[in-house]
């Protein structure tokens, strides 16, 4: 099921992106884009486009980020969910890879090559084109440059935004909670383990580690966010 967003809107913010870096929105929008947040079924922008061309569906990634879902092999099924929602609805996919992607060779002692092998599988045999910033501020101006591109913001609209044709039962509802902290797999897979929201709340970062395709990054992310007390901004 689909509507039209009647308002004028650039980019879209996936809801569970900004909750966790909300700094994006606030800095596209004092560029001057129209920013709406809403739940992606994939990717963390969505940069609008009129009729005659192709929206971008945009999956960001730190080089942290990347070097995590290679090490638990979560890439490809990120990729291919990306590459899934981006054919649905007739959006251009894109990755970006924010960093510099030799830190993995020098600071963690990974080949480079491999890594490269991982990127142009990416780009060749998933036909997802790869975009590399040196940073979150580049990302920015790249977003803002790119959808300014794409055409005026008065001839922008969202064609096609499915929504759900029925609430969300109680099961979909604590899956949705859980990916919010890590993703469609590693929800699962955390939920399977503890059972219960309550019971991955009470989570010592050992027991975190204990589920499949943790690490040591990742655990302490979850830790932190399940139990640093909240400010008003």
């Amino acid at each position: 099921m689909s509507h039209l967003l009647l308002t004028p809107v650039d980019v879209i913010v996936d809801s569970r992106e900004d909750s966790k870096h909300p700094d994006f929105r606030r800095a596209l929008s004092m560029r001057g884009l129209r920013v709406s947040v809403q739940p992606l079924p994939a990717g963390d922008f969505l940069l609008l486009a009129p009729p005659d061309k192709q929206c971008i569906l945009v999956e960001r990634k730190t080089v942290d980020d990347l070097a995590n879902s290679i090490r638990d092999n979560r890439i490809w099924e990120q990729t291919k969910l990306l590459r899934e929602a981006a054919e649905k609805d007739g959006h251009q996919p894109l990755i970006v890879v924010e960093g510099w992607i030799g830190a993995l060779e020098k600071y963690r002692g990974w080949k480079i090559q491999s890594v490269l092998r991982v990127l142009d599988t990416l780009m060749l045999d998933f036909k997802i084109p790869v975009l590399n910033t040196p940073n979150a501020e580049a990302t920015i101006e790249w977003i803002v440059a790119k959808s300014k591109s794409l055409g005026e913001t008065k001839e922008k609209r969202v064609l096609r935004m499915r929504v759900e044709k029925k609430p969300m039962d109680l099961n979909e509802r604590i899956l949705y909670v859980v990916e919010g902290l890590a993703g469609p797999t590693i929800a699962r897979r955390l939920l399977s383990h503890f059972k219960t929201i309550r019971n991955l709340a009470n989570a010592t970062i050992s027991d975190l580690l204990k589920v499949e395709g943790i690490g040591e990054k990742r655990a302490q992310e979850i830790y932190a966010v399940l139990n640093t007390p909240w400010r008003e901004s």
